[in-house]
């Protein structure tokens, strides 16, 4: 599995869950009484599907946020984005090291810049992520068996006589399968505990009275699956130990698992027994002591502001508005939908992913009068340009290629790729070269190399490109700077010259990069034209 699949869940799961997560906590604020503690639990447990589901459908739009810096059609959108902003947040951190002569910082930020660019940090990244899961996952199980050995170790007995009658009345009467109770000492507060064969744990101090008013509280959490849901905070937490939003929102489900109980608990109660109900809870918090957050166990312990609000709740009863419950399920529903639509189309994906240099650097200042639209369309423009750029008809075939937003055209004459040009919808040539047969020029090493030419004969060229730039890419020259001399590399009796012209707007770090073959005879041939550091 390519470390760019964990990325992008990872990325998306926690940006998506954690805007959520963020709008719950109003909600809870301020809308609990109309919503609701069972649409506020059904709001988690979307939140917890799109925590633990690696799943992404395609979006006709997503590849609108693409950045042209993420080339990699594995890293999604969002991912992308994510990555890019890291890659530059990191690119001026090295900056700041260099300007204040760290070189230690420099060539630590240096080699992280290059980690990300290489996929190198990514890896080290998702091992780091995967060996967090597992300890997590371990610190968990551990915790678990300690407290299951613990309270079997603290079994009394199991329930019987007329208890066990009633608690059996009482499972019929909620709806739920009778499960086994044990009287355990010393135990604070009675819970409910495991997963795949509950029971409930029963405090031997535990009055008759109160008994009852126990055992129907653990029975409704078991009637509300609470005790699955104890599994989801703990996988959510497990996968996305990083993130602190994840584990407040492990907490405040729990909370409001416990109010969603006593809704159940308390919905067929009379008044009286409501103040009897809410008695209990008072007394279960003066024991300050319950299973916690990574416990797969319920528990009735519950204090400070939460237990107010609790006992509150639990007072005043009351329903909430359907209407709007309904239509928090809708929406959220919706959204959860819209959270998972994270990946590009199949005919987006098809086009590639390529370097949109339309919109960066030079090109971002340059629009042609063409619309092309078509191969057709694309096969004339480069006819057009290769008549301009040698001066008769081609004898071969246009080959036309669809790249992302721009378009790849290249002529063969015989068994030779004679012309290749890329340039974008509107007619802007973003790259154009020709093969001369004769590829010594991109040889370094071999070939006698300088950076001295005549000044004359240097003035000569750069007035040549300028006009033949011109030409090629009206609106260029304005945009561009005197051609500035790379290098000149004597192969035979001919030399190619590389001119580089930077870029006017100083924001910019590059501009024209020209390849010019300067015959015997004085004649100038332009063999190579990149915009932007494009190629």
């Amino acid at each position: 599995m390519r470390s760019a699949t964990v990325y992008n869940f990872l990325i998306e799961a926690n940006i998506m869950a954690g805007i959520a997560i963020i709008l719950m906590i109003p909600l809870r604020r301020f809308l609990r009484k109309g919503l609701g503690n069972g649409a506020i639990c059904f709001g988690w447990l979307l939140i917890a599907v799109r925590l633990l589901c690696p799943l992404s459908f395609a979006n006709p739009l997503i590849h609108t946020i693409r950045s042209p810096f993420a080339s990699d059609a594995a890293i999604r959108p969002i991912a992308g984005q994510v990555k890019v902003r890291l890659t530059d947040a990191v690119s001026r951190m090295s900056d700041i090291f260099w300007r204040a002569d760290n070189m230690t910082g420099y060539e630590a930020a240096s080699r992280l810049g290059e980690g990300l660019e290489d996929a190198s940090a990514a890896i080290t990244l998702a091992k780091v992520w995967l060996a967090g899961v597992l300890l997590v996952l371990a610190w968990f199980l551990i915790c678990n068996l300690r407290f299951h050995m613990r309270l079997r170790a603290d079994r009394i007995e199991p329930i019987s006589g007329e208890m066990k009658e009633r608690f059996d009345a009482l499972c019929r009467e909620r709806g739920v399968r009778s499960v086994p109770v044990f009287f355990t000492d010393p135990l604070p507060s009675a819970c409910l505990v495991g997963v795949f064969r509950p029971y409930i744990a029963l405090p031997l101090s535990a009055s008759p009275r109160d008994a009852i008013h126990v055992l129907t509280h653990e029975i409704c959490h078991l009637k509300n699956r609470d005790h699955l849901w104890g599994v989801l905070r703990l996988l959510c937490c497990a996968v996305h130990w990083f993130n602190p939003l994840v584990w407040l929102a492990a907490a405040m489900s729990r909370t409001d698992s416990e109010l969603r109980c006593d809704d159940r608990v308390t919905g067929p109660m009379d008044p009286e027994e409501r103040k009897s109900y809410a008695g209990v809870l008072v007394l279960s918090a003066a024991r300050r002591n319950a299973p916690g957050l990574g416990m797969l166990a319920t528990g009735m312990t519950m204090t400070g502001k939460r237990l107010k609000t609790r006992v509150e709740t639990v007072m005043r009863g009351g329903k909430p508005l359907r209407w709007l419950a309904v239509t928090f399920a809708v929406l959220a529903s919706m959204c959860l939908v819209g959270a998972f639509a994270t990946s590009e189309t199949k005919e987006h994906l098809e086009m590639g992913v390529y370097w949109p240099i339309e919109e960066h650097y030079l090109t971002e200042a340059l629009h042609g009068n063409r619309r092309i639209q078509n191969e057709s369309d694309a096969a004339a423009f480069a006819k057009e340009v290769w008549d301009r750029v040698k001066g008769r008809e081609a004898e071969g075939s246009f080959d036309v290629y669809r790249e992302g937003g721009s378009w790849s055209v290249s002529l063969t004459e015989g068994d030779d790729a004679a012309f290749t040009l890329w340039f974008s919808s509107d007619g802007v040539i973003w790259d154009m070269s020709q093969d001369l047969k004769d590829y010594r020029w991109v040889t370094d090493g071999e070939y006698a190399e300088s950076q001295v030419m005549d000044m004359e004969e240097l003035n000569a060229l750069r007035e040549w490109t300028m006009k033949e730039l011109e030409v090629l890419v009206p609106g260029l020259t304005g945009e561009i700077r005197t051609p500035e001399l790379v290098y000149v590399r004597d192969v035979g009796d001919a030399k190619f010259v590389h001119l580089n012209a930077p870029p006017k707007n100083s924001r910019y770090d590059a501009g024209a990069s020209v390849f010019v073959l300067v015959r015997p005879e004085g004649e100038y041939v332009l063999v190579m034209l990149q915009l932007a550091g494009n190629g």
